[in-house]
């Protein structure tokens, strides 16, 4: 039931638009970047591919740390050593779906073994209700 003074409702219906217009963060490792309004563009959310912090990813199993805003949401983690991640993508898991808002980990995220001793990118894709949002982090994949 909404509240019928006209302040209080204000502010509900404010708190509902910001649930709808939140994104996510890429906790760890490092996103190349966040910018909430250009999260939605592909692949890089609005940021360009250089590998000045980049770090290393372990190819046999490494862990990415997210939070979501959202109550629900399907996660995508794809790889490529592709330096201007232009394609070329790998998947690394089935998609991942999340219920619930706040913090996710993935544990154990693979790369195929021939990866080792390259440079690349991961991507991570959240599908939730606002569509697609996209994130990076550069690496040196190491075994």
């Amino acid at each position: 039931m909404l509240p019928s003074h006209p302040i209080l409702l204000g502010f509900c219906l404010c708190l509902g638009l910001a649930q709808v217009n939140a994104h996510f963060l890429l906790n760890y490792p490092a996103t190349v970047g966040f910018d909430d309004d250009n999260e939605g563009e592909a692949p890089c959310g609005g940021f360009n591919v250089t590998f000045d912090n980049s770090t290393n990813f372990y190819v046999g199993g490494d862990a990415i740390a997210l939070t979501s805003t959202h109550p629900a949401a399907t996660w995508l983690f794809r790889a490529t050593l592709d330096t201007t991640a232009a394609g070329n993508w790998s998947v690394l898991l089935p998609a991942v779906a999340q219920q619930g808002l706040g913090n996710f980990c993935e544990q154990g995220v693979t790369v195929p073994a021939s990866f080792a001793g390259q440079k690349g990118v991961i991507q991570v894709v959240q599908d939730a209700v606002d569509g697609q949002l996209f994130q990076v982090c550069l690496y040196h994949f190491r075994y």
